[in-house]
């Protein structure tokens, strides 16, 4: 018998779980918006949503909190109890990493990257926005019980990952070609970390979506 979140879960829980995720999407979307304006050349705007990321993702981070501890408390199976919370910290590091990446591009003078390489950075990020987009629709589905969605959500995000792999690929041959040219050499370390550290975003995308798949399997179908 296919069981629900619902009758585990408080209904209370879960409406904070929605919150919790909603943030992270908000943060991101945001963070996308603060890399188009800061592309503008309209940097006082970019900064300020800069920081409104990072203000976001602490109020997540304290709702993550409560919902671990809700989760903690309740009386269920001890290895349910455990996928959950390793699905809500895995959903805390796709946050973790978009403040990190937030907080690079306040430091790495975007304007002065080849536009080649800023181009793909961008092109980047919009299929890393996308997946946490998505993250949260699979999530919302886990939550109301609509696991075939969930099945095809998942197929989605996968096909973004490759689509986000081949992303960062493409800009670290760029990085590499461009050797010596890009200076200082700050500049190309910002730059490699940041590629980097929106692919392993997008990797944790995945994660989330193959574990909430897994949940389900495994427990309530």
């Amino acid at each position: 018998m296919k069981l629900l979140l619902s009758d585990v879960l408080s209904h209370e829980l879960m409406k904070d779980l929605e919150k919790y995720v909603e943030l992270v999407v908000k943060a991101t979307s945001t963070f996308a918006e603060a890399v188009r304006l800061l592309n503008e050349v309209r940097i006082g705007e970019a900064r300020a949503s800069f920081s409104h990321v990072i203000k976001l993702l602490d109020e997540s981070g304290a709702l993550k909190s409560a919902v671990e501890d809700g989760v903690a408390k309740t009386r269920l199976d001890p290895g349910f109890k455990e996928e959950m919370l390793v699905l809500i910290n895995l959903v805390d590091d796709v946050g973790d990493h978009i403040k990190e990446a937030s907080r690079e591009f306040t430091i790495l003078p975007f304007l002065e990257i080849p536009t080649q390489l800023r181009t793909g950075l961008i092109e980047l990020l919009a299929a890393v926005s996308t997946m946490i987009s998505k993250l949260a629709d699979i999530i919302m589905c886990f939550i109301k019980g609509d696991y075939v969605k969930v099945e095809k959500i998942n197929n989605e995000i996968i096909k973004l990952e490759e689509e986000a792999d081949r992303f960062e690929l493409e800009n670290r041959s760029l990085l590499l070609s461009m050797g010596d040219r890009l200076k200082p050499q700050a500049i190309q370390l910002l730059v490699h970390d940041l590629n980097n550290l929106l692919e392993n975003t997008a990797d944790l995308c995945a994660r989330v979506a193959r574990r909430t798949r897994l949940i389900i399997l495994a427990w309530l179908s």
